[in-house]
């Protein structure tokens, strides 16, 4: 089996087999403080490089909450809500270079970049009894979980939940399985790589895709003391606080690399692998409570994602400029010309759209437009990137008679 992951020993320990599938962007279970990426430090020469594969252009996201009627396994008191709450912001704030995700844009296929263009797609609380374990969660070195399932078997729970509840499976669909406390899983039934422990690695979380296509990422509970960074601040006072940080991890990974042959580099490495454990400063100050990320208004701590421009770790995309003129058409009292004007500092534009506020529209860096009656209309100009973030800018513009 060869497995994709920020572990580089994983590779050398792991036989590869033929026709077995490979897990991608595994978050390697790291204390809390520990940086075991150190020779990143200069990485100017390191940047992820292309292996010809596709990115996502827009992607639908999934999340299924599973705890097995009869197991005595449960999310705790508003677990789900807040990772519900996450995704939907992460859908809200598409196309903004304000938070980590506006950093995937720059990665790109033949079609296009791997846009932050996502959209929430729903949960679902399933509740389908346990199979007979299949594996063995290593004593001391977890939390101790005495169930333990493994790939293939959280695999057939995900495609069962999909066919039960006719779920979409387009190839812009990812799937996120999140589990509670105490259900453990591995990688594989020789329990080698396991749910915060193992003989070769411990993980907080990685993503793989089944035969048919499906793109998934299994998420077990990460805020287990001395793992998976779990000290980290909680600026929503949850233990579903460090379980976003991976969800984003993995969830970018999807987007940049979903079949583990696009932006990963020779060692295994993706995006979020090379950033590990760089957190970046907080916008909030210190404390339990912190945030470094602010998506649709919501408070995150999350870890930064690797950026190819900027060769090194970043909590965003740097912010664009947009703003326009407009001036009247010489003899047309009634027509404006307008011109945009911005400056991207990761890229260039490469498309401008209008809003004329009279319930029309208009194309193009310059663009003229006629307004049927006088008075004040509201003008709005987006401009579109090549990563394929959004910049806006509006002003009220005052339109004389003939």
């Amino acid at each position: 089996m060869t497995l994709l992951t920020g572990v580089t020993v994983l590779l050398a320990l792991l036989p590869a087999m033929a026709g077995a599938k490979s897990f991608a962007g595994m978050v390697r279970d790291v204390p809390t403080g520990t940086h075991v990426l150190a020779h990143l430090a200069d990485q100017r020469h390191a940047n992820l490089p292309y292996g010809g594969g596709p990115v996502l252009h827009a992607n639908r996201t999934h999340a299924i909450f599973w705890a097995p009627a009869g197991s005595g396994l449960a999310f705790e008191p508003g677990y789900e809500s807040l990772i519900e709450t996450f995704l939907t912001d992460v859908a809200a704030d598409s196309h903004s270079t304000t938070n980590v995700y506006g950093l995937s844009g720059q990665y790109h296929d033949g079609s296009g970049p791997a846009a932050y263009d996502s959209t929430y797609g729903g949960a679902v609380e399933a509740t389908d009894p346990l199979p007979p374990g299949g594996c063995t969660e290593p004593a001391g070195t977890g939390p101790g979980w005495s169930v333990c399932l493994t790939d293939d078997q959280l695999e057939l729970e995900i495609q069962h939940v999909i066919a039960a509840d006719n779920l979409p499976t387009t190839v812009h669909d990812v799937y996120f399985l999140i589990t509670p406390d105490g259900l453990g899983s591995c990688t594989d039934a020789g329990s080698t790589s396991c749910a915060l422990g193992g003989s070769v690695s411990g993980y907080c979380g990685y993503h793989s895709q089944t035969g048919s296509g499906i793109l998934y990422a299994v998420i077990p509970f990460n805020a287990v003391p001395g793992h998976c960074q779990s000290n980290n601040p909680r600026p929503n006072s949850s233990t579903a606080d460090p379980t976003i940080s991976t969800i984003s991890h993995e969830h970018n990974e999807m987007v940049t690399d979903p079949q583990g042959d696009a932006w990963i580099d020779a060692r295994g490495f993706e995006d979020g692998d090379l950033c590990l454990t760089n957190f970046g400063p907080s916008l909030s100050g210190a404390g339990a409570s912190a945030w470094n990320e602010v998506i649709h208004g919501g408070h995150f701590f999350l870890q930064e994602e690797w950026s190819n421009a900027t060769a090194g770790c970043e909590p965003r995309a740097k912010p664009e400029a947009l703003w326009f003129a407009s001036s009247r058409v010489s003899g047309r009292g009634r027509s404006l010309a307008f011109i945009a004007h911005g400056t991207d500092p990761d890229g260039h534009m490469l498309a401008y759209q209008w809003l004329f506020g009279d319930g029309r529209a208009g194309a193009g860096r310059r663009v003229s437009h006629t307004f049927k009656i006088p008075g004040s209309y509201r003008v709005l100009l987006r401009s579109t990137d090549s990563w394929g973030n959004w910049a806006f800018a509006g002003r009220t513009v005052r339109v004389r008679g003939r």
